[in-house]
Parts: C-alpha cells; sequence; structure tokens
C-alpha cells in the first residue's frame, strides 16, 4: 500500500513539472511568422537564467529576451524560415513546456507549430 501510494505521489509530480505557456491573442505567435518577433509567457517557475541557459543552444536561429516579472519572453527571428520557425518548438522543449494555452484554446507544441508557425 505504501508502495503505491508512494508511485501515485511520483507520477503527480512528474505530471505537474511540465509547464503551460500563453499566449494573450493568436498574432502573438502569428507575428513570428509575418514580422519575425511574437511573444509568449513561460511558466512561472522559469527565471531569466532558466531561460538564458535554453536559449543560448538556439541564437543562430532566433534570440530570446526574457522579461522575469512578467515572465514573457520575446522571440526575435535571425531568419524567418519555417526552418528557424520550428525550432522555437525545442526551445519550449527545453523550457518544460507541454501545452500553449493560446487565448483560452490548449494546443501541444507541436499544434503549435503546425497552426502558427508553417
Amino acid at each position: 500500500m505504501k508502495n503505491l501510494f508512494s508511485a501515485l505521489i511520483f507520477i503527480l509530480l512528474v505530471g505537474f513539472s511540465f509547464g503551460q505557456a500563453s499566449v494573450k491573442t493568436a498574432s502573438d505567435l502569428t507575428s513570428i511568422k509575418e514580422k519575425g518577433v511574437g511573444y509568449i509567457t513561460l511558466p512561472s517557475n522559469l527565471t531569466k537564467e532558466d531561460v538564458a541557459s535554453r536559449a543560448k543552444y538556439y541564437s543562430l536561429y532566433f534570440t530570446v529576451d526574457f522579461n522575469e516579472s512578467t515572465k514573457v519572453a520575446t522571440i526575435k527571428m535571425v531568419e524567418n524560415d519555417e526552418r528557424s520557425r520550428a525550432i522555437i518548438v525545442r526551445f519550449l522543449a527545453g523550457c518544460e513546456v507541454q501545452t500553449i494555452n493560446v487565448a483560452g484554446e490548449t494546443i501541444s507544441r507541436d499544434q503549435l507549430f503546425e497552426k502558427y508557425l508553417k
């Protein structure tokens, strides 16, 4: 019984350890494709150092400016092509984002690319 309880607690902790990002409006995402700049609110547990350490791997594709007080990441494309925009999904995975709330609609990282960035 104790092992079952411990396993249940572990599963719940793992499930809640992944965050959800959000955007206020779809245009915050579509502007990445249209203008090369967009905004995503990252999970509240991330710090400026966390975001910088994850974003540094993708500097050939985009830069990330993170406001720690609002948790808003400003993504600026270096080269605004489909391949570079697809790399944003990897960055979000590195930030442990599983889903994105887009103006009330919850979508997966893959759906984010297909629907807004492709």
